[in-house]
């Protein structure tokens, strides 16, 4: 799945500024930036005792010094362009790091998977 999320975010770009995306930490030094990680799997179709399919949930935290609604909303659109479903119930709040300086928010996306 990590090889599916890199391939969609290559050059991911909001306001005509790349975006970088990475897995669970990022290591650069642009001062906005995403990173991933898996979350939860849900087990949601059997068949003759064993799972078929089930669906894959992903974090996707969004940091920056700024502004970060146009990347809220680019985010949504490539992600459902790519068959993920938001999933709101599952989003964070908006933050701020008083440590770092950061505006923070996470968003959770589903995604169905076959085995």
């Amino acid at each position: 799945m990590n090889e599916l999320i890199e391939k969609i975010f290559v050059e991911f770009t909001v306001d005509e500024k790349v975006i970088p995306v990475s897995f669970l930490r990022y290591d650069g030094k642009e001062e906005t930036f995403i990173t991933y990680q898996q979350m939860d799997i849900d087990g949601a179709l059997g068949a003759d005792d064993e799972i078929i399919g089930y669906v894959d949930y992903y974090d996707f935290d969004i940091y920056s010094k700024g502004n970060y609604l146009n990347i809220v909303k680019e985010l949504k659109k490539i992600l459902k362009e790519n068959g993920f479903i938001w999933q709101p119930s599952k989003t964070s709040n908006d933050m701020f790091e008083d440590d770092t300086g950061y505006y923070h928010k996470t968003l959770c996306f589903a995604i169905e998977r076959m085995e």
